[in-house]
């Protein structure tokens, strides 16, 4: 019971401080040559009849354990080599799938913003401060998946858990990619009055950032991280709940308590403007990229669905 406990306490802390990294989209990035294909992962990744993201992105895919994936003060573990090939169909699957079924617009969207190099780590990254790291996306050039050794398609926190699931965290990592190309949408970032900067850590709840208008304690960062979260939430929450627990404005009525009411107001009011962000993020891809992120989202939503429940990526 103990064990438990402790387990669950953990997981509360990993949860409070996970984050990500990104780099300036102006520093110069060259992705080093392509591994030889001596193991079977590398033949998926780079040689398999035209369907690996190397054939099809020019998408280098690093699993083999290098020690400058992660600075002298972190720690991480290598991913297991049995997951590598799952975890590249997975991003096939459920990244660059549903928006290239979309139509052409997303599958040159895709063409050219995919980065040159994905990085694939079995733990989270663990800062000596404390922080965890959850992904990278560096240059514009390089993300980096974590958590890969706790693999299991059928399980739905793993995928799509908004606070650390590898789903969430590469719509997250490639928002940053979108916007350190394009920018963010005009106006985004004054609809919320202000951001935290660091102190977005320092105690604060889901609830807290709602009423800011994020839909994450770590949105209320800045305006770039806000982009990502929303993106990321908007794609892999389920439409109902994105919906229910973001969207949908509560009868504040029914609270007798004042101090209810008035938390039940702040809370519909950090809605009204998460509702505003959505609103243009869905514009931005429509008049940016001629890309339906509706659409995106239902081709994600339905797929993922289906994975939970078989446990089985169609081939």
């Amino acid at each position: 019971m103990e064990s438990k406990i402790r387990s669950i306490i953990l997981s509360m802390l990993l949860l409070l401080f996970f984050q990500c990294a990104t780099e300036d989209s102006n520093s110069q990035y060259v992705p080093p040559s392509t591994t030889e294909i001596t193991h079977a992962n590398d033949q998926y990744l780079y040689d398999s009849n035209g369907v690996s993201l190397f054939e099809r992105y020019g998408t280098a895919t690093r699993w083999r354990w290098n020690d400058n994936f992660i600075s002298p003060t972190q720690r991480a573990t290598p991913i297991d080599a049995d997951f590598v090939i799952p975890v590249a169909k997975l991003v096939d699957y459920l990244w660059v799938g549903p928006y290239a079924s979309t139509g052409s617009n997303a599958v040159n969207f895709i063409k050219e913003l995919f980065p040159a190099e994905l990085v694939f780590i079995g733990s989270y990254i663990f800062n000596d401060d404390g922080t965890v790291v959850l992904g990278y996306a560096e240059g514009g050039a390089r993300v980096t998946l974590l958590n890969l050794n706790s693999f299991d398609f059928q399980d739905r926190n793993w995928l799509a858990n908004p606070g650390g699931g590898v789903l969430a965290t590469v719509h997250h990592e490639f928002s940053h990619i979108v916007h350190q190309n394009y920018g963010i949408p005009a106006g985004f970032n004054t609809i919320s009055d202000s951001y935290l900067g660091n102190n977005w850590s320092n105690g604060v709840s889901r609830d807290d950032a709602i009423k800011l208008g994020m839909v994450r304690n770590y949105g209320t960062l800045n305006e770039y991280e806000d982009f990502c979260e929303i993106i990321s939430h908007f794609l892999v929450v389920d439409q109902a709940t994105f919906e229910q627990d973001f969207i949908n404005l509560q009868d504040c009525s029914t609270y007798a308590d004042p101090d209810d009411i008035i938390n039940c107001d702040e809370l519909n009011k950090g809605r009204l403007l998460i509702k505003q962000k959505v609103d243009l993020v869905v514009e931005y891809f429509n008049n940016n990229f001629n890309i339906d992120l509706l659409e995106v989202r239902d081709v994600l939503q339905s797929r993922l669905n289906n994975l939970v429940d078989t446990g089985v990526i169609p081939e």
